[in-house]
C-alpha cells in the first residue's frame, strides 16, 4: 500500500513549504522549457516563450480555480465562503486551466501578433511533462484519488480526507499515479512525433495531445471518489473529456480528408 504522505516540508530561511505547490512550479516549468524547445526547433521565437509562460500560467490559475468555485461552491464553499481564497489547499480544475490559460494566450498572441497555432502546438508539447509532475502534488495534498480498492498499490489515505461515504475503509486507487504514467505516455509519443518530423501540420500536435490526454483522462475519472457532479448523478470531468477527445479526433480527422474545407500550413 502507497502510504500517507507529509503535505508539507521546511527550507532554511524560507520556512513552510508545500509539496503541492512546489511540484506545481517544478511542473510548469520543465513543460515550459520543453514548450521553448519546441518553439525554437520550428521557427518560432523563443524569446516569446517567457512573456507568455507570464501571461498563460496565471490565466490557467485563475481559470482552475473559478471553474472549481463554479460547480462546487454550494457543497465546499457556502457556508464558508473564506476557503476560496486558500488555493494551496486544494481545489483547482485542470480543464479550467486549460481554458483559462488558453484564453490568455490567444489574447497575448493577438495582440503580440504571434503565430497562436504553432505556440499551442509548442505548449501542447509541454502540457503532458507538466502534469507527469504535477500530479504528484494531489498525492501529497491526499486529494484527487480513486474508488476504494484492494490492489496491492492501493493508496492509504487519513481519515481526514476520505468522502463521507469511504470514512470506514482505507485503500484507494491512486489515480494521480494513473494520471501521472498516463501523460508520461503522452509526452513521450508526443516527443517521438515531433522528432520524426512526420508531416504535422500547424496545430496538429495540440489536438492529439489534448485528445490522447482525454482518452486516459476519461477512464481516470470513471473511478474517482470525489468527482465534481452536475445534473442527475454525471461527472464533469468525464462529459468535458470525451468531448476534447472528439472534438481532437475530429478534427485532425477532417484536416486529412480528401478535399476538406480548410487548409493549414505544416510545422517544422
Amino acid at each position: 500500500m502507497i502510504p500517507e504522505p507529509y503535505s508539507e516540508f521546511i527550507v532554511p530561511a524560507w520556512g513552510l513549504l508545500r509539496w503541492w505547490s512546489v511540484l506545481l512550479v517544478v511542473g510548469v516549468l520543465a513543460g515550459a522549457r520543453v514548450a521553448r524547445w519546441q518553439a525554437g526547433r520550428t521557427g518560432l521565437d523563443p524569446r516569446q516563450a517567457l512573456p507568455l509562460l507570464v501571461v498563460t500560467v496565471p490565466a490557467g490559475i485563475l481559470g482552475a480555480r473559478i471553474y472549481y468555485l463554479v460547480f462546487e461552491w454550494e457543497r465546499r464553499f457556502a457556508d464558508e465562503p473564506g476557503l476560496a481564497w486558500q488555493i494551496w489547499e486544494g481545489g483547482v480544475a485542470l480543464h479550467g486551466a486549460l481554458l483559462g490559460g488558453l484564453l490568455g494566450m490567444a489574447v497575448y498572441a493577438r495582440l503580440a501578433r504571434l503565430d497562436l497555432l504553432g505556440w499551442l502546438d509548442a505548449a501542447a508539447l509541454g502540457f503532458p511533462l507538466s502534469l507527469v509532475i504535477a500530479r504528484w502534488g494531489d498525492y501529497f495534498n491526499q486529494q484527487s484519488f480513486g474508488a476504494p480498492t484492494d490492489l496491492s498499490w492501493a493508496l492509504s489515505v487519513d481519515e481526514q480526507f476520505r468522502p463521507l461515504l469511504y470514512l470506514e475503509q482505507n485503500g484507494f486507487h491512486p489515480t494521480f499515479l494513473y494520471e501521472s504514467l498516463w501523460t508520461l505516455v503522452v509526452f513521450l509519443g508526443a516527443l517521438a512525433l515531433v522528432r520524426r518530423g512526420s508531416g504535422l501540420r500547424s496545430g496538429d500536435l495540440a489536438l492529439g495531445v489534448l485528445a490522447a490526454y482525454s482518452v486516459g483522462r476519461f477512464w481516470i475519472e470513471s473511478i474517482r471518489a470525489d468527482p465534481i457532479i452536475v445534473g442527475e448523478g454525471l461527472r464533469l470531468a468525464m462529459i468535458v473529456s470525451a468531448g476534447i477527445a472528439t472534438f481532437g479526433i475530429g478534427a485532425l480527422v477532417l484536416r486529412r480528408w480528401p478535399g476538406r474545407m480548410f487548409h493549414v500550413k505544416h510545422s517544422g
